[in-house]
Formats: C-alpha cells, sequence, structure tokens
C-alpha cells in the first residue's frame, strides 16, 4: 500500500515493507488501533510532560500511522479533543503515555538510543536517524527498554558532536531514505544577540515530530544555516540541492533562528540559500500524522463545498471592500487559533441581528493532502453560513517570497499555486514579497499569473516580514493594477492594506473600527479594494470584522476576495 501526494512536492512515500514488518512480529490490525477494526486509539499525554517522553510518544504514534486509516490519535491539549468531537470520532480506547509507549517498545523492537541531557542540541539529526530506521527515540534516563538498539547516538555522535558534525553525517548517511525537510528547532533561546551560537534555554517542542516519522523527513537546525559564507550555509545548500527531493522545496516545521528587530529573518526560507528555491510549509502541529493518513487527498474542487459565488454587478458609485482573514498558511493556526475565529463566525451568523457580511478566509494548500478532514469541516461550515469564503495565503503554494525565487523555480511555483487554486475552488492568492522585490514582482514574477487559462485572477499582496511602506510608486488613489500577461490574459494586483489591531496608536496599520469604517466611506466612489487582518497586534475577529460591519456607511459594500477580483476587472472594463 501506499500513500500517495497529488504534488511532485511531495514524494510518494511507500510504507508495504512496514506493513510487512508488522505482519512479521506478530502484530494484528486489532492491536494496532486500526479503525476498521474498531476506531482509533487515544494517546493522553499531558503537555508538561518530560520532553523526551513526548518526542517518544509521538514518533510512535508517526510509526503506527504509517499504516492508511488513522490509528493513533494523541491528545495534549482542548483543541486535540475539539477536533475528535467535530470529527465525530469516537476513541475504540484512550491510553496512557506510558502504557503506550512501553507497548511501542514492544511493536516497534528497534530504537536509537541517545541523551536528551547531553544531546539536546542534536536533537533533529537523532530524529531523522530513528525516523529513517524506523525506530523508537529513547532517552537514556526514560522508563522504557529496548532490546534492539540500531542506533547508539551516544556513540556514534560522541566525535560528531555539534549540529554541523552530525548533521553531515547524517546528509551523508540517510539523506537518500528521506522524503521531504523539516526544520525543527531544539530548544534555543533565538532572541539571545548572539545569533551564531544562542545557548538552549527550553526544552524542544514534540509538534510534527509525529509527522516526520510517518514521512521519514529530514530534520535539521543549523543556527547559521542561512548565513552566507558559513560553513553551515554551505552544507544546508548541499542537503537542499542534493537532488533528492523537487524544488521549490517546501520545509516543514517553522524556521526561528535569526530573530532580529521582532521578525524571523529567514522565516519564508527563500532567502536562506544563493539557490533561493525553498519556501515555509508552516506545520508545527500534532497529529498530522493521523489526519494524513486518514483519508486519500482531495485532489478535485467538486469534494468541497463552501458558499456559492457572489452575484455582484459593478456600480461606480459604491466601494467595494473585501476582508481576508490572515495566517492561514500556518496549519498550526488552522488546527487551533482560526478554529476559534470560525466557531465565533458560526455562532454570529446565526443570530438574527449579526455582522456576517462577506469575509474571506486563507487557508493552507496542504490541506488536501496532510489534512483533507479538516479542510472538509472549513468548507462546511462555510457552506452553513453562505458567507464566507478562502483565497490561498501568502505566497500561494508555500510560504515565500516567489519573487526572489530562482526563474526555474518561480515557474514551478506558479504551477504549483495555480493547481492548489483549482483544487480549493479559489481565483486569489495573497503574495508576501520583500521589501525590495515588489518592482521586480510586479513587472516581471506576478505577470506570469496572468495566462488565458491560469486559476488565479487576482493577487493580494502584504509586505513582511516588517511593516515597511511598499507600493510608493502608485497614485494615492490607486487601488489596484490590471497586470496583462503575454497571451492578453489578466489578473488584477491589489494595493497593499493591513490591520493588526485596534488600539489606534497608527492609524494606517491599527486603526480603531470605528477610524477603519471612516478611512473606507472616504475611498472615490468606484474604489475596489481590501484589507488584511492578522492577530500578531492584537486583533481579533470580534474587536474588528464584527464591530466594523455596524459601522460603515451605507456607500461600502463588503464582498468576497473573489468577488473583488471581478469588481476590479469590470472597473478598468476587462472580463
Amino acid at each position: 500500500m501506499t500513500v500517495s501526494f497529488r504534488s511532485a512536492l511531495f514524494p510518494v512515500i511507500v510504507i508495504a515493507a512496514f506493513a510487512v514488518t508488522l505482519a512479521a512480529c506478530g502484530e494484528s490490525s486489532e492491536e494496532t488501533g486500526n479503525p476498521d477494526t474498531g476506531g482509533v486509539t487515544v494517546v493522553a499525554l499531558d503537555s508538561t510532560a518530560p520532553a523526551p517522553l513526548q518526542l517518544a510518544v509521538q514518533a510512535c504514534a508517526g510509526l503506527n500511522n504509517r499504516v492508511p486509516g488513522g490509528s493513533v490519535y494523541v491528545e495534549m491539549n482542548d483543541y486535540d479533543q475539539q477536533w475528535l468531537d467535530d470529527l465525530n470520532l469516537k476513541p475504540r480506547k484512550v491510553v496512557g503515555a506510558q502504557d503506550f509507549l512501553n507497548a511501542c517498545v514492544t511493536r516497534f523492537s528497534a530504537c536509537v538510543r541517545y541523551s536528551y541531557h547531553d544531546q539536546q542540541a542534536l536533537l533533529p539529526n537523532i530524529l531523522t536517524v530513528a525516523a529513517v530506521l524506523g525506530a523508537v527515540p529513547l532517552d537514556v534516563g526514560l522508563n522504557a527498554t529496548c532490546s534492539n538498539v540500531a542506533f547508539d547516538a551516544t556513540a556514534e555522535f560522541k566525535d560528531n558532536n555539534t549540529p554541523y558534525l552530525a548533521t553531515q553525517y547524517v546528509f551523508e548517511h540517510y539523506i537518500k531514505q528521506t522524503t521531504g525537510l523539516a526544520m525543527l528547532d531544539p530548544g534555543y533561546d533565538q532572541t539571545n544577540p548572539n545569533h551564531a551560537d544562542p545557548p538552549l534555554t527550553h526544552d524542544m517542542s514534540s509538534a510534527l515530530v509525529d509527522y516526520v516519522f510517518s514521512r521519514q523527513l529530514f530534520v535539521v537546525f543549523l543556527n547559521s544555516g542561512c548565513t552566507a559564507s558559513t560553513p553551515e550555509n554551505t552544507l544546508l545548500s548541499e542537503i537542499v540541492n542534493s537532488g533528492q527531493w523537487p524544488t521549490p522545496l517546501g520545509v516543514y516545521g517553522y524556521n526561528d533562528s535569526w530573530f532580529v528587530f521582532g521578525g524571523d529573518l529567514y522565516e519564508a526560507e527563500t532567502l536562506c540559500l544563493p539557490s533561493r528555491n525553498m519556501g515555509q510549509i508552516a506545520s508545527t502541529a500534532n497529529n498530522l500524522s493521523f489526519f494524513l493518513s486518514r483519508r486519500a487527498p482531495i485532489t478535485d474542487a467538486n469534494e468541497l463545498q463552501g458558499s456559492a459565488p457572489e452575484a455582484v454587478q459593478y456600480d461606480p458609485g459604491k466601494t467595494y471592500v473585501a476582508f481576508v482573514v490572515g495566517d492561514g498558511d500556518n496549519i498550526q493556526y488552522m488546527l487551533s487559533a482560526r478554529h476559534d475565529w470560525f466557531t465565533e463566525r458560526l455562532a454570529d451568523c446565526a443570530q438574527p441581528d449579526n455582522s456576517c457580511a462577506p469575509l474571506t478566509w486563507t487557508i493552507s494548500p496542504h490541506l488536501p493532502d496532510i489534512a483533507p478532514d479538516v479542510l472538509q469541516w472549513y468548507y462546511k461550515s462555510a457552506h452553513q453560513t453562505g458567507r464566507d469564503y478562502f483565497m490561498l495565503p501568502p505566497s500561494g503554494h508555500l510560504y515565500a517570497y516567489p519573487a526572489s525565487l530562482n526563474e526555474a523555480d518561480q515557474d514551478r511555483f506558479v504551477t504549483e499555486t495555480e493547481r492548489d487554486a483549482r483544487i480549493l475552488g479559489v481565483q486569489g492568492t495573497v503574495d508576501w514579497e520583500w521589501s525590495t522585490t515588489w518592482h521586480q514582482a510586479e513587472d516581471d514574477f506576478l505577470p506570469k499569473y496572468a495566462t488565458a487559462g491560469s486559476s488565479i485572477r487576482g493577487v493580494f499582496p502584504v509586505n513582511v516580514p516588517y511593516l515597511l511602506p511598499t507600493f510608493t510608486w502608485w497614485p494615492t488613489d490607486q487601488f489596484f493594477e490590471v497586470l496583462t500577461g503575454q497571451d492578453g490574459g489578466s489578473v488584477v494586483l491589489f494595493r497593499p492594506r493591513e490591520w493588526r489591531g485596534v488600539d489606534g496608536h497608527d492609524a494606517q496599520f491599527f486603526p480603531t473600527p470605528q477610524t477603519m469604517a471612516e478611512q473606507l466611506g472616504s475611498y472615490p466612489p468606484g474604489t475596489v479594494t481590501w484589507v488584511y487582518m492578522t492577530s500578531d497586534g492584537g486583533l481579533t475577529l470580534q474587536n474588528s470584522f464584527m464591530e466594523l460591519v455596524k459601522l460603515l456607511p451605507p456607500n461600502v459594500q463588503l464582498v468576497s476576495g473573489d468577488a473583488a477580483t471581478k469588481l476590479a476587472l469590470a472597473a478598468s472594463g476587462r472580463r
């Protein structure tokens, strides 16, 4: 059997050998918790449990979930329970973490031995070896026995005892047995001014570890991996460009190295290497191995039934605004904070006196592969309100600065983004670029979407990672531009506008709802524009959008992102 992925960026994982191994060990489907024989086994794991126990339990969950069907689900917080309820999943049984681990080391007899106390900085490398070997990572201090030590990191890494040396060793010995790349911070203090060698000040999070083991990912974390002319940068470049994985390469997890001026300098990955061929899949979340193995990926928009498209005719006397909820590229957000916001939205839209104006949500293009059940929940919820819509998050297929990608990977990025849009049934994408490349994006990259057959009709730009002015070369009363491609196709590029908080200290990024309403009402008649909402400045759905809709003047009409694109084309005389 195989678990297949629709995109060439996500290699097929062949797990038949793993299933054979289970059978050889005398493991029945009932013992693995296969839903076909009785449902899901839920593992109760305390979020305050020692890090080595958390890592071992999550690794075991990933090993179990290599078998299609979704057999093991780890419950660490209220959101984990909420998704069981939302998806109507009834556990076959609930087991404690230690009991689950004891059974796991019996079932998967191989283990990787290591010392968390002495080798914390090497955990990315240790997890890679364990995932490749299908072995349980066991700290020497854990209350668990292992009859078959497949790899003893305390011995093998004795001389390879730095992240650079250990990564080089794993690259040379195990790269060919991996299916993708992940960056997981073992616990560094990234606010420390010594960016190249910050101290370890907290435990490694166990989020995404189950997915690492189910997918056999190559895990790395080199603090100077993105710093030009360093040995770490050279090594990371060799890994990424080894030909093991297609590019542009989606990097799972999160790169929080080099926190500078209030932002993670390399979080989008694109500027990390001279090859400019990476982007991020923000995915430090639990239970992705479970959701991945639950069912086949969604490959057809007909499987997703959200809100019906709006029938809006352009009126030059009105102002049209699309409000877009940001950060949907972050799968952890989609499993937590954005779930809360959507639940609030459902409750609000169910009230007779409500603020259920059209609202657009960015949503990860990787959910069709990784968590199709979660994606279905969002679309079904949107269908319930009839007023909620979706678009691709920054910057389409990956969180990247696509205008900074090399030329060949730009073309592949566009192809993947258009495919994502077709599957999700959307026509818009948010685009994030580095502050110095917006001219290049406008002139060279974004017109690649302006083709007659493109799924993308609207591009909604946001400047990151810092709030620097952009599109200053546009007239102040210009809110969009229609870009024309070589074959005469067109795509609408909107002017950036962000709403991050509501305390009023900055009328551009932090206006109160009253100020925002007044600003929108003062726009010239016929304006078509948008506003990107993020929660990093204290903004919530309740204190922003839900308050705003009660204050808007009658000349302002809220629409979805796709409707805004159609209206902008109509305003410009295009279709």
